[in-house]
């Protein structure tokens, strides 16, 4: 939300979700993945990238629905406070239908969320049709939108909740994870991805999380991380571009890209990306180039229809 405060995108939903920060954010906080005080203070907690990130997978999922002309359907996997579902509404890019999915309690924040702010029940009223909408404290359904209350290392829990809110298996889908993957074991992960890539003939996934964690900068990383009881139990999938690839190849998936997001940010609109490195001084380039290169955005297909 500080971000979107000072200026490095637009999103008018944030706002309804998460409380305005009391402190300035680094800018490395801001344009990619923020360790400058975790090197200097074990106690710091890691804060992902954002404006790299943001742009970055809302490339690859705009790309999707272009494709496929918005007659698909979006599953986004440990969603949180996400607000993708309002944005693509806004810009007239809602799939089919779009799913979220996270544990029960998150899930419950969101629907109390959504059902006492307008801006926010709204957009979704306006485009659901057919029967009353349907909601509780652990998932809402709507013709467009459905918030699933799930534990995601049991696949087979969440194919029957999101059946139960119309999943079509034959629609083309994307799901989407980000920082999820990392937090499951490799073996709970694998079936994550062995179930989406069996059950849909014609899919993509996107995976952004960490990367290049065996040298010493991804160690320091995992060591303060530890220190806050926050145990990344499938860091060892994160030894490199290569290991994230494979992870992908080998439970299912036909084709399989990672690149890492210093890369992603080489790639962003360059007029924007000066815009944005004007809003903040940044003096540690070379440490901006460092945090950068241990996050990476992978993406995956299975294309029975050739799309």
């Amino acid at each position: 939300r500080f971000a979107v405060s000072v200026g490095y995108w637009k999103d008018p939903y944030i706002q309804y979700f998460v409380r305005q920060a009391k402190e300035r954010k680094a800018p490395e906080i801001n344009r990619g993945n923020n360790y400058v005080k975790m090197l200097t203070n074990p106690g710091f907690v890691c804060v992902p990238g954002y404006y790299a990130r943001v742009h970055g997978v809302s490339y690859l999922i705009e790309a999707f629905l272009r494709k496929t002309e918005c007659n698909c359907q979006i599953v986004n996997l440990g969603a949180g406070m996400d607000t993708l579902f309002w944005r693509l509404k806004d810009e007239n890019l809602l799939p089919r239908k779009y799913f979220e999915v996270d544990f029960p309690m998150i899930v419950a924040r969101k629907i109390h969320n959504i059902k006492s702010k307008p801006p926010l029940s709204k957009p979704i009223m306006e485009s659901h049709s057919g029967d009353s909408l349907l909601i509780d404290s652990h998932s809402l359904d709507s013709s467009r939108y459905s918030i699933v209350g799930a534990d995601l290392r049991f696949p087979s829990d969440l194919e029957e909740k999101l059946k139960k809110h119309n999943l079509d298996v034959h629609l083309p889908t994307l799901l989407v994870a980000e920082c999820v993957l990392v937090y499951m074991t490799p073996q709970q992960s694998a079936s994550l991805l062995k179930w989406a890539a069996s059950t849909f003939p014609v899919a993509m996934v996107i995976n952004y999380e960490q990367v290049n964690m065996r040298d010493r900068f991804g160690q320091i990383m995992i060591e303060n991380l530890q220190r806050r009881q926050c145990n990344l139990a499938g860091v060892e999938l994160c030894s490199s571009l290569d290991s994230q690839r494979e992870r992908l190849l080998l439970n299912g998936w036909e084709n399989a890209r990672a690149i890492d997001m210093m890369k992603v940010y080489s790639f962003l609109p360059q007029a924007d990306v000066r815009r944005i490195e004007a809003l903040e001084f940044l003096d540690e380039k070379e440490l901006f180039e460092q945090l950068m290169q241990h996050y990476c955005i992978c993406w995956a297909s299975k294309d029975s229809s050739n799309l």
